[in-house]
């Protein structure tokens, strides 16, 4: 009866003590905003959790670690089966699994795994050894992570294998062990046993390590509800729930009626349980592993932002004020540092205004992060708080957003200055009148974009573009002085309202026009035509221009006919290659040309962001190292001729960056030009527009015309 009693009293104790942590989870979490989007398309997230949880595909990414980490997942649900056989143990100490008990194949899959997670274990002390916050600081991937738990942790784990084997070593010891011909670890440690210790020994052996392995599995499950390994049980539900394929592209809107507006509207997160539950289930899930802070380019250049303390600090905060947000206290009788918890906003108590604005929504925390937390999405819903609720947002973005109301351009163009890029071209570019719509001959509709329209450089883009679709008979078409921003920097710096109110007008536009599909060159106009206008009933089949050219090119179509002497390297932008997967294209099209290609270390998904995305192009960086600064410096490493790129703001803050380095005699002759300026030059002489130059033509526009010069 001992044997039994013992379980019976470590279950109830762990139990009791387990189950009333998991419950104050439980509703910590539901005191977030309901969010009916989580609970669609369940068989396709099913599907994507045998592949992401089960098939642990995102932490591969990392080859050493993600190994480490897949066996010793894999080694925990396995140890989850020994567990049976040991709780049967208790009551039965012959006792053998129902119809796989006692098959070889079993007992060498314990001692695999039991094996597979000491290495990985081993391999875990080291990479937190190499990394030490202690020793490299901001420089370490665990800086504040809770370093000295993750110890205790990979103990407690260690603790649990190592019983696991001396308890199935000294079962064969006894003669008793179900699976003996394939645990190829404990039967030669159990036959060691056998000759150093008597039967009485071994039973005693037996009973001790029977115990403490239950022991230990029972007090990890207890740590692991009060520490960051937390992530062990919340992270299937976290990936299970996530925005799918992964929470980049696409914002969930929030819809704003201005006139239905009161004291208890709420826009955007300005409290803790302003978040989503999805959200507030991040903070539990996260695993403090420092993969996103590794890979954000604010936290690489020296900046405050960390995107992995934003997640933890609203985690501790929401810990703060558990006890009233899950009613256990009323709030009105909150005292001392419940009460002050209570006072403080999310931002800028919690979440500082410099690191709310550093943010340049390039989505690379949300590539890496291997649980699939959603920074960015609670980055963007504390901005809308901020501009729509508070009026706060940085003063030098305050022309841009006048600019867009004013204008529908964030450079205060007007509607007529929006054909500027087509002077000499006017006879071929048509232009859809208001109220008309989009020839049948049109298959296209062209959209330029503010940049495209407005920046002198990204003017060449644009006119390289539509030189291309007419040499390949593309028929296409631009709404010109009735284009509009898409509204784009206005929702990444969380005007929501304003972004709101030129969708529906653009939509509006687009419908009424007849458009079907969509040519964009700008990476934002891109992913908000194709990902977000949806939502506001505007559902066209958008191409980004680099996909366009691979196609016009493959097809023959497009013929270069002039290989180019130059050596090339690729600037992938974060909303084309991370957000909406757009890569090879662009590189199809450079290849196309003849010209010698060579890669950035970070490249394609995991591309380091130009430094003008979340509207950042219209703030200024006050703080540690410029991101375009960086970036140029990784491309200059390249020794290239050319830096080319697929956006147009990256193109404008790689030049920028490539001249203040060309100032310091580095990078001398490098240019920054589009995919589409590349294609040009090698396709030999242009085909002339049909109307002449006409007066007042500005420079770069004459040059575009003349065979040979730049485009």
């Amino acid at each position: 009866m001992l044997r039994p009693a013992v379980l019976i009293v470590m279950a109830a104790v762990t139990f009791a003590i387990a189950g009333r942590r998991a419950w104050e989870l439980f509703k910590l979490v539901r005191a977030g905003e309901k969010d009916p989007e989580r609970f669609q398309n369940i068989p396709k997230r099913i599907r994507y959790e045998l592949t992401k949880v089960i098939g642990q595909k995102k932490l591969l990414r990392w080859t050493g670690p993600g190994l480490a980490h897949a066996f010793t997942f894999w080694g925990f649900l396995v140890i989850q089966v020994a567990l049976l056989e040991s709780v049967g143990e208790f009551f039965d100490p012959h006792f053998a699994l129902p119809i796989i008990g006692r098959q070889a194949w079993l007992g060498f899959m314990f001692d695999f795994f039991v094996l597979a997670v000491a290495v990985s274990l081993f391999s875990f002390f080291l990479i937190r050894l190499k990394n030490s916050p202690h020793r490299h600081q901001r420089r370490s991937r665990f800086f504040k992570s809770h370093v000295g738990p993750a110890f205790l942790v990979l103990a407690l784990i260690f603790g649990v294998i190592s019983t696991l084997l001396v308890l199935n070593a000294s079962r064969h010891a006894l003669g008793r062990l179900p699976y003996a011909d394939g645990a190829f670890l404990a039967r030669p440690l159990g036959n060691w046993m056998h000759g150093r210790f008597s039967e009485g020994a071994l039973e005693a052996i037996d009973f001790a390590t029977l115990t403490a392995h239950v022991a230990i599995v029972f007090g990890f499950l207890i740590l692991v509800l009060y520490s960051k390994h937390l992530h062990i049980f919340t992270s299937p539900l976290n990936v299970l729930f996530g925005r799918h394929p992964f929470a980049l592209g696409r914002l969930k809107p929030e819809h704003i009626d201005i006139e239905s507006m009161d004291e208890n509207t709420k826009i955007g997160a300005g409290k803790i349980t302003d978040l989503s539950w999805k959200h507030l289930l991040d903070g539990l899930t996260c695993t403090e592993c420092g993969r996103c802070q590794s890979v954000c380019p604010a936290w690489n250049t020296g900046k405050e932002l960390n995107p992995k303390l934003v997640i933890l600090n609203l985690r501790d905060h929401a810990f703060e004020v558990s006890p009233v947000i899950t009613g256990r206290v009323p709030a009105e009788q909150a005292t001392g540092s419940l009460k002050t918890a209570l006072d403080r906003s999310l931002v800028p108590d919690v979440i500082t205004d410099q690191t709310l604005w550093e943010c340049v929504t390039c989505g690379a925390c949300v590539y890496e992060c291997p649980v699939d937390i959603e920074h960015v999405d609670q980055i963007m819903d504390m901005r809308r708080h901020q501009v729509m609720m508070e009026s706060r947002f940085p003063r030098e973005s305050m022309g841009m957003l006048n600019n867009l109301e004013s204008t529908g351009n964030p450079w205060a163009i007007s509607g007529e200055g929006r054909m500027q890029w087509a002077k000499g071209m006017t006879d071929e570019i048509r232009v859809i009148p208001p109220g008309g719509r989009i020839p049948d001959d049109a298959e296209y509709l062209f959209w330029v974009g503010c940049a495209g329209a407005s920046d002198d450089r990204a003017m060449k883009t644009t006119r390289a573009v539509a030189r291309l679709l007419l040499d390949a008979g593309i028929g296409f078409a631009v709404l010109g002085p009735q284009e509009n921003c898409t509204g784009d920097p206005a929702r990444r710096i969380g005007n929501e309202f304003l972004y709101q109110e030129t969708a529906k007008a653009n939509v509006e536009t687009l419908n009424g026009a007849g458009v079907k599909k969509i040519i964009a060159q700008c990476p934002h106009c891109f992913n908000t035509l194709r990902n977000e206008y949806p939502d506001y009933g505007g559902s066209y089949e958008v191409v980004h221009h680099a996909e366009l050219l691979a196609e016009l090119v493959a097809q023959g179509r497009l013929q270069p006919k002039t290989p180019l002497d130059a050596h090339v390297t690729y600037h992938d932008p974060c909303y084309l290659a991370r957000h909406n997967d757009v890569m090879a294209d662009p590189r199809l099209v450079i290849r196309a040309t003849g010209a010698r290609q060579t890669e950035m270390h970070r490249c394609g998904r995991k591309t380091f962001c130009c430094g003008a995305g979340g509207a950042r192009f219209w703030m200024e960086e006050t703080e540690g190292k410029r991101i375009n600064h960086e970036r140029i410096d990784e491309a200059l490493g390249t020794d290239p001729d050319v830096v080319a790129t697929a956006c147009p703001f990256c193109l404008v803050m790689l030049d920028d960056a490539v001249k203040d380095r060309q100032m310091q005699g580095q990078g001398e002759g490098v240019e920054v030009i589009d995919v589409a300026q590349i294609l040009v030059r090698s396709m030999g002489e242009v085909r002339p527009a049909k109307a002449g130059v006409a007066a007042g033509t500005s420079e770069s526009a004459t040059e575009a015309e003349t065979p040979g010069h730049e485009v």
